[in-house]
């Protein structure tokens, strides 16, 4: 007699721990999205989508940061996470705003959590790769190379998460009536934002993998943009330029211009001085 109550609350309890929550992220979105549409236990997917994303994005962060040392693995541990939760809070308001106006019905929990899970799956494919970046760590892989292969992976990560958003959106939200379809152009304009805001937030952050010829600093002021940047680390890749372990970085006078969203040594006007030293 007691048994029969007791076993849908185990099921209960069960379908909303981590491991569930990974599982419907990883193989069952659909499922996931709909339940979120429908407003089904909203708390819990949102503190299994935050700690998923804090605890993954920092083990990733600990693994680039290894490169340069323990101090820059924890300072990379904390900083990744931070990039991705000071984007989100900086692109969310205006996005939810936006999504009333075009008549969402979704209520502000219920966009978060779809956002959170996103990214959340971003985090997941972080974790995943972190192996891969361990192996080219402990191989001795070029310096630039490392600076790319980083950036392209959470690069990667991100068009993941935001590919998963819009799938969520289109097949559980709009078939149910609460998320309008011409609401759907905005969220790729949107996504698009997420991605500039967040290159640039990785700008100012830097570095992540840091410099192993350089004293541990927090953060780094460099000259340049994202872009300028992704240049300089091609070149120095066809050149050969790398800085493996014992190599000396190359004098470049007067050069202004950072590596991969340093990710690498610093610049500023007595830059030159400091490597000259």
């Amino acid at each position: 007699m007691t048994s029969v109550p007791t076993q849908p609350v185990m099921a209960r309890g069960a379908d909303s721990g981590l491991g569930h929550f990974l599982a419907l992220i990883l193989s069952d979105r659909e499922r996931f999205f709909t339940e979120v549409a429908e407003g089904d236990g909203l708390p819990a997917k949102l503190g299994h989508a935050l700690w998923s994303l804090l605890a993954l994005c920092a083990l990733y962060g600990a693994a680039a940061g290894a490169y340069a040392g323990p101090a820059q693995a924890v300072s990379a541990a904390i900083k990744l996470p931070l990039l991705f939760l000071g984007t989100l809070a900086i692109c969310f308001p205006g996005f939810f705003v936006i999504q009333v106006l075009v008549g969402s019905r979704l209520r502000l929990a219920q966009v978060l959590a779809l956002v959170l899970a996103a990214l959340s799956l971003s985090a997941i494919l972080l974790g995943a790769v972190v192996p891969i970046t361990a192996f080219f760590l402990l191989t001795g892989a070029n310096y630039y190379f490392l600076t790319l292969l980083h950036v392209l992976i959470v690069l990667g990560a991100g068009l993941v998460g935001m590919a998963a958003l819009h799938e969520g959106l289109m097949f559980a939200c709009e078939k149910r009536g609460v998320y309008p379809k011409k609401a759907m152009t905005i969220m790729k304009v949107w996504a698009v934002l997420f991605a500039f805001v967040g290159i640039q937030m990785a700008w100012n952050l830097q570095p992540f993998v840091g410099d192993r010829g350089r004293p541990f600093q927090l953060f780094r002021h460099n000259e340049g943009n994202f872009y300028t940047a992704i240049v300089y680390s091609l070149q120095k890749l066809s050149h050969g330029d790398g800085k493996g372990p014992g190599s000396t970085p190359p004098r470049t006078p007067g050069s202004q211009v950072p590596s991969l969203l340093d990710l690498g040594r610093g610049t500023g006007p007595d830059s030159g001085a400091t490597r000259g030293r």
